[in-house]
């Protein structure tokens, strides 16, 4: 990259800074305080998504110019103000930003596994040296031949989430593009005497390009929360920068006005970056206070624990749409503030949410937690990856002098309990949590003869702390304390109700059928309460099948009762829907193949198993695509999305009734062929 394009695109990433920085600030604002509701200006409410904060301001100009025109003309002055260019602290903390996406790219499994692949030596390696370098190179790279007229050309949705005080509405925009961040990459790297192979550079561009601006507000946002001692004068640079653009343009809404100049110094600057985070969650769930009490427990100037990917995929699958369950969370933290350390045992039957719980209690921590999914769907079922993801957690998050996980670090206990111990010294009062999903998923048959369950220590040093999950039923542990879900019938059922209402509210088909059926709102809501038992997952598929119109031909009466009853009316409409018996034989036979495997498997591989055409296949999957987890990856992996379902598949009148052989499927999958997909591992 030429110095005078390098010098370009400084510059356009300054100047994007700004504009989010200026959004973030100018949003949250206006929300203030009230966060229940944001406050109502101009004859009606101002939402918390970018459209309606930038269409009242743009409402309130002497010109009434358009939102995005408004938007436009506000990016165009900022990215173009010298003030801004020149802003050393601004400059810092992009810097900042592009070195903390490097050090989680270098880390990341992706990353890994393309360089096992292409037998490449060690990226991680160079590109963590480069995330050290990244701020003083930044900071060097000289602007002053940059090209001013060049426009920074973001789009009108990317300025409608910039200016919002939805939390995720913003982590949802985008840094510059991919081809710009590959350039730069290329660029640095040649500067420290380093290169990288084309895909590794298009796969770290990718993460650029998607998590700048979310890790820009993250640094931001951290500082904040320690005082604002480094960019707190700099936001409030940026805003009064923004209020005298606004004031030029003619903005003449006393309201508006008022809301904007009352954010006057640095210290409240401060308070609207670090409500930023909480404002989404006291809105969405009331969890505000739960979350500010559970991160006293953490050190959140630390830096994140490095999750693995698949974790990171449950965590967002599992907490779209979370509602309630405070009152599982205070039992959390009474038990973190009574205990010097300890087991507490979250437990209830499948489908209820304690996956979803568990996922969103890490979101809670701020991700400074060691985290582990068990899953059979997935293949996480065994002691060894669950003790090689727990050290390695361990190691990389408190910099453990250990290049390696020694060759016994997973055949036992020992090797985590030995972790444990030197990282206890170095908590400094605070606590050290290991969420654990789904211990009844766990496959005991390689434990040791009286082994605890993921062999998890009987002592813990002080400070440390599991928070584990499983079904009502008896696992080896160690001493606990047992939180059972089931005995909260009536908490459990005003979450449900609320999370009904809330997905209502978000679905015009769900109210469409609602209509149809001359129903009230709320004798839907407490009439699909009732059947669903309190069971979330009987929630998620019920509503999506009403959202998606796939019950368009059900009344409430009919709608089927109970998570059971769901899988039972499921089964019997596929029935009828396949007269062809050969077709249906062949739909039975591929969603029992994926109830055994032991890792997710592509539509191909399972084509190849089933003996099936590949086309006909993914029609199969297609029809239990509700039940399926598909992976992002392409082509896509597909495994059974709750256990749930698959106990129902091998419940013993179920099998009868479809007509399918488990030992014809079981002789087949001992093929050593299979071995990897269907063997232990």
């Amino acid at each position: 990259m030429p110095l005078i394009d390098l010098a370009n695109f400084k510059t356009r990433v300054i100047g994007c800074s700004a504009v989010m920085a200026v959004g973030q600030v100018i949003s949250n604002a206006i929300a203030n305080p009230a966060t229940q509701a944001a406050a109502g200006i101009i004859g009606g409410p101002i939402a918390l998504g970018g459209v309606s904060i930038l269409a009242a301001i743009a409402g309130s100009l002497a010109e009434t110019m358009a939102a995005d025109e408004l938007a436009n003309r506000m990016t165009e002055r900022l990215s173009k103000n010298p003030r801004i260019l020149d802003n050393h602290d601004l400059i810092k903390a992009a810097g900042e930003a592009i070195g903390y996406i490097l050090r989680e790219v270098a880390k990341s499994d992706r990353l890994i596994a393309i360089a096992k692949t292409k037998n490449l030596p060690y990226p991680e390696t160079a590109l963590s040296q480069l995330a050290e370098k990244t701020p003083e190179y930044w900071l060097d790279i000289n602007t002053n031949t940059a090209d001013l007229s060049r426009d920074l050309n973001i789009s009108e949705d990317q300025l409608t989430r910039i200016f919002s005080a939805d939390a995720e509405e913003f982590d949802r925009v985008t840094g510059l593009a991919t081809a710009d961040w590959a350039s730069f990459l290329n660029e640095f790297a040649a500067s420290e005497g380093k290169s990288f192979d084309a895909e590794i550079v298009g796969f770290v561009a990718d993460k650029l390009y998607a998590t700048f601006p979310k890790a820009y507000r993250e640094v931001l946002k951290l500082d904040a929360a320690k005082g604002g001692e480094k960019f707190a004068a700099m936001l409030l640079n940026l805003h009064q920068i923004a209020l005298a653009q606004l004031k030029e343009l003619g903005l003449q809404n006393g309201e508006i006005m008022q809301k904007l100049e009352a954010v006057a110094t640095g210290q409240q600057i401060c308070q609207v970056m670090v409500k930023l985070e909480s404002i989404e969650i006291g809105i969405r769930s009331d969890l505000g206070q739960i979350k500010t009490s559970l991160e006293r427990f953490v050190d959140t100037s630390a830096p994140r624990l490095p999750l693995p990917y698949e974790c990171e995929t449950i965590i967002q699958d599992r907490t779209q749409d979370f509602t309630g369950r405070r009152f599982v969370f205070e039992a959390i933290i009474e038990f973190l503030q009574k205990n010097p350390k300890g087991y507490f045992v979250l437990e209830a039957d499948p489908g209820v949410g304690k996956t979803s719980i568990m996922a969103k209690l890490v979101l809670l921590l701020k991700r400074r937690c060691v985290v582990h999914f068990n899953s059979q769907s997935q293949g996480t079922v065994k002691a060894k990856q669950f003790l090689e993801n727990a050290c390695t957690q361990l190691i990389q998050a408190f910099k453990l002098d250990y290049p390696k996980l020694p060759e016994n670090a997973t055949t036992d206990g020992n090797f985590l309990s030995r972790l444990l111990g030197e990282v206890s010294p170095k908590l400094g009062g605070k606590k050290l949590v290991f969420v654990v999903d789904a211990l009844d998923e766990v496959d005991l048959s390689d434990h040791g003869r009286g082994s605890n369950v993921l062999y998890l220590p009987d002592a813990l040093p002080d400070n440390v702390y599991f928070i584990v999950s499983k079904r009502p039923e008896s696992l080896p542990l160690p001493n606990h304390q047992v939180f059972d879900l089931m005995q909260y019938s009536a908490e459990s059922l005003a979450d449900v109700k609320l999370y009904i209402d809330k997905r209502t509210s978000n679905s015009a088909s769900i109210q469409s059928w609602i209509n149809r059926q001359n129903l009230q709102r709320e004798q839907f809501v407490a009439a699909v309460a009732q059947k669903s038992q309190n069971n979330f997952m009987y929630l998620r598929y019920v509503l999506n099948d009403i959202d998606s119109g796939k019950y368009s031909d059900v009344t409430l009466k009919d709608l089927p009762r109970e998570l059971e009853g769901y899988y039972e009316k499921h089964w019997a409409r596929m029935e009828m829907a396949v007269r062809d018996k050969e077709l249906r034989r062949r739909k039975l036979k591929v969603i029992y193949l994926l109830t055994k495997t032991r890792k997710p498997v592509s539509c191909d591989i399972l084509a190849d198993f089933a003996e099936e055409d590949a086309l006909d296949l993914q029609e199969v999957l297609d029809d239990w695509e509700q039940f399926l987890r598909r992976s992002s990856d392409t082509p896509p992996d597909y495994s059974i999305y709750h256990a749930s379902f698959q106990r129902f598949l091998h419940r013993k009148d179920v099998v009868q009734k479809a007509g399918v052989s488990l030992r014809d499927i079981e002789t087949a999958i001992s093929d050593n062929l299979w071995e990897d997909l269907y063997g232990d591992e």
